[in-house]
């Protein structure tokens, strides 16, 4: 951000947010790595873990009640994740036009984020979830 890339910096954050989740489902599921899930033959469990949707990974990382509608981190994780999925995956950011995101997007994008104490990050780190 103190390039003021602020469309960068918006995909690197969503980023950020896939990374936390999939650790977060490997502590959970209490696995050393992320699974290398090449050929299955169960095309479901596949799914579960090459997906980048924020959503199906909250419900794998086991903290869909923190952030889920009634849970304590709702409001950060809702406009935090909002943006990232206008464009169907979030991963599909890094083909819209640069000028999407501003800094003001940039800068509210990434106090959701990190910003203690309801920033999502912040909010996971209460909960000693790594």
């Amino acid at each position: 951000m103190s390039n003021q890339e602020w469309s960068v910096a918006v995909y690197i954050m969503g980023f950020v947010l896939e990374c936390i989740l999939k650790a977060l489902t490997c502590k959970a599921l209490n696995l050393a790595t992320y699974p290398e899930i090449k050929s299955t033959k169960h095309e479901k469990i596949k799914s579960y873990f090459l997906t980048h949707d924020f959503d199906m990974l909250l419900i794998i990382s086991g903290t869909s009640q923190i952030f889920g509608l009634s849970g304590e981190g709702a409001s950060s994780w809702s406009g935090f994740t909002q943006e990232y999925t206008k464009s169907g995956a979030w991963t599909n950011i890094r083909y819209d036009v640069l000028s999407r995101f501003d800094e003001k997007k940039a800068k509210s994008l990434y106090a959701y984020l990190t910003a203690p104490p309801d920033g999502i990050i912040p909010i996971l780190e209460s909960k000693k979830l790594w």
